[in-house]
């Protein structure tokens, strides 16, 4: 898949930094459109469709090989989570497993994020994504679970990488 697809496909957007990438610009621009790997090919990734995204060549080349990191959103106000990813590549490994993902204020919030949760998973590993959600014994908090059936394994990060602390935030 070609840069001008991703773009048509994407909306000529950048998935890095939600930045409107203009597809006027040469290629050799620092602002052009590129093609990249939601999981690195370093990491595993495959060169298919469901792991491609556009990317400006600048936000692509800070990335480099860092997995990304999805945190919630801040308008879920989570109370307890973890990066999302972390815990989809857990899941995706463990087939038929659940996770406890996040804890959250309240219900309405708790099932907005798990709907989100699920959109986000589906859209990076694909499989058979199911979230719930359930009372924690604080309050009104309520605790988001996710299970898979199915899924591509995002990748593991490198030894080398976790012992740098090296973390990339998805802006998306």
């Amino acid at each position: 898949m070609k840069a001008r697809q991703l773009g048509e496909r994407d909306g000529w957007t950048c998935w890095l930094c939600g930045g409107a990438i203009d597809p006027a610009l040469p290629p050799a621009s620092r602002f052009a459109g590129t093609v990249d790997h939601v999981v690195p090919r370093s990491r595993g990734g495959r060169t298919e469709g469901g792991n491609l995204r556009l990317a400006h060549r600048t936000c692509n080349g800070h990335r480099a090989d860092t997995l990304p990191e999805l945190w919630w959103p801040e308008e879920f106000a989570a109370l307890d989570a973890s990066s999302l990813w972390t815990t989809i590549a857990r899941l995706v490994r463990r087939p038929g497993s659940s996770e406890l993902a996040a804890v959250f204020p309240t219900e309405a919030l708790a099932r907005r994020a798990s709907a989100w949760a699920v959109e986000q998973a589906c859209s990076f590993v694909g499989g058979d994504w199911m979230g719930w959600v359930e009372p924690v014994n604080v309050g009104h908090a309520c605790a988001v679970h996710l299970s898979v059936e199915g899924g591509s394994d995002p990748g593991r990060p490198k030894v080398a990488d976790a012992r740098a602390g090296r973390r990339y935030r998805s802006r998306r």
